[in-house]
């Protein structure tokens, strides 16, 4: 049992702890904000401390702060403020217990004075009201004033039932300490003066009996013989040991008592030490486990933060191989993107010649590996020289130059290009001629001028361009030759400081007339 009151105790004083820091931490909060603050917001917040420090039992700061802050409303006229104020310093003073004049409290007067502002500044504040009359009302039911219990009451009431103002308490309250009009003590003084003259009437007798046994005593004496006042002496020398002796036995047994209150305090200081030492050792168990589980989770975090950002990765990577880095940064940044004009692009298109026959020879299986062979080393290629992969469409591969940040159609590039992939094909095609089976010969085309490039759909997005200059990239390339690279004249007059080129003249071609064009010389 006194264990289990032992950790009540404990725990209690916990609880305080922790509650009275967090009224310490709010007292420097309000006074670091009236430190901040000026007018009616600083008195505003002077306030709110001073009933921090009321709930706190800081009475003494509580009144003197209340007092500074009516200063600052007296000086900013500001009534209501004003009467605030004494309310809070009239409840610090009821708590500390001041006293003014002839015992009487300090703190009605600055109840009364709040009410007395309120009235006159005809305020509706009738909490601030009523706080003054119910502490008036205690303050006269201490000192045994029932009729001016009463009459607070009828304000109270009136109050409460939405009556108007108050009107003025009567001026022989028990709480104030007025002179009559003639200048002649009240009532008050007067029972205080008539109380004192007893007091010295009664003194003065007591006087007069000590004065007349005084006389007796020393007439006894007086007519004691020598061997009478030898023995009285010696009774009153025994009696005087004889007190001594109680005297220092009483002085033991406190002393006895005071040591075995000792020992029981150090035996509950003892017992209390080991209760808070139980406790600490159960908050450091805890706290290790926190700690232990805290590290855990923080690995495992760890673990899925790594997984997560993988598969961003492996998803960025995916986006990249789809769209151009530019149009995917948009689309996420936007979840939509925009057609964009570009003035001078390059177009390439690769076609392989007599596609149809090779299908009738391979198995599908076998025709889209052999597919697959080319492009790949198409794509490693463009990738080289910075260009932009289109689309395929079956065994047509685009790619276009300038794209997406528009710096120019890379028309060097684009040839350098299409010059490396009917290199790779010539090897290719020289190995697979020794295994008998049949050719990929490209033809490759390329045109230059502007273009619209974005991306179309919200499923399945597909980055593509559009215009003249794409008709014309396939026309020329539909116009070469296998193993060929055939380029339009708009492209020529960029490259042939560049690359020697053999003029084919004007070619007709579907929907567009005659095109100047040439055959890049290997």
């Amino acid at each position: 049992m006194k264990t289990t009151f032992r950790i009540f105790i404990l725990l209690c004083f916990l609880i305080y702890s922790e509650r009275a820091f967090s009224q310490s931490s709010k007292v420097q909060q309000l006074e670091q904000e009236i430190a901040n603050s000026a007018g009616v917001e600083k008195i505003e917040k002077t306030i709110a401390l001073v009933d921090v420090l009321l709930a706190n039992s800081d009475f003494v700061r509580a009144e003197e702060l209340a007092s500074n802050a009516e200063d600052a409303a007296r000086k900013l006229q500001a009534k209501e403020w004003i009467a605030i104020s004494l309310n809070r310093e009239g409840k610090a003073l009821m708590s500390i217990g001041k006293k003014g004049f002839l015992g009487r409290e300090k703190s009605a007067p600055k109840l009364l004075k709040s009410l007395d502002l309120l009235r006159s500044a005809g305020s509706n504040n009738k909490p601030l009201q009523l706080d003054n009359l119910q502490n008036l009302r205690l303050i006269a039911d201490r000192r045994g004033r029932t009729e001016e219990v009463a009459q607070i009451d009828e304000q109270i009431v009136k109050i409460q039932t939405g009556g108007s103002n108050i009107t003025s308490l009567p001026s022989n309250h028990a709480t104030q300490v007025t002179p009559t009009p003639n200048g002649a003590p009240n009532t008050v003084i007067m029972n205080t003066v008539t109380s004192n003259r007893a007091e010295e009437e009664r003194l003065l007798k007591e006087s007069q009996v000590l004065q007349s046994l005084l006389a007796q005593k020393e007439a006894d004496i007086s007519a004691m013989t020598a061997e009478q006042m030898k023995t009285e002496l010696l009774l009153l020398q025994k009696n005087q040991v004889l007190d001594s002796m109680t005297y220092r036995s009483r002085l033991d047994s406190l002393e006895v008592s005071n040591w075995n209150l000792a020992l029981r305090e150090a035996e509950s200081n003892r017992n209390f030490n080991y209760a808070i030492m139980g406790v600490l050792l159960l908050l450091a168990a805890g706290a290790s486990y926190s700690y232990v589980r805290a590290r855990q989770n923080a690995v495992v975090l760890q673990e899925k933060n790594k997984i997560i950002r993988e598969e961003q990765q492996r998803s960025e990577n995916l986006l990249l191989n789809i769209l151009p880095s530019l149009v995917a940064d948009e689309l996420k940044a936007k979840g939509r993107t925009n057609a964009r004009y570009f003035e001078d692009v390059s177009v390439l298109f690769a076609d392989f010649v007599g596609f149809s026959k090779i299908a009738e020879i391979l198995s599908p299986q076998q025709l889209v590996t052999e597919l697959d062979t080319c492009f790949q080393a198409f794509d490693e290629i463009i990738a080289k020289y910075g260009l932009e992969k289109i689309k395929t469409i079956g065994d047509a591969y685009m790619c276009a130059g300038g794209l997406p940040d528009g710096g120019g159609s890379m028309l060097r590039s684009m040839v350098e290009a299409a010059k490396d992939m009917q290199q790779w094909l010539y090897e290719w095609n020289a190995k697979r001629d020794l295994q008998g089976l049949p050719r990929f010969d490209a033809r490759i085309g390329i045109h230059r001028g502007p273009v619209v490039a974005g991306v179309v759909g919200s499923k399945k997005f597909a980055f593509d361009i559009w215009g003249d200059t794409v008709n014309i990239a396939a026309r020329v390339e539909q116009a070469g030759e296998g193993g060929k690279i055939n380029i339009s004249g708009e492209a020529h007059t960029v490259i042939k400081e560049y690359f020697p080129c053999a003029y084919r003249g004007k070619i007709a071609v579907k929907n567009k007339g005659e095109i100047d064009m040439y055959y890049v010389e290997n």
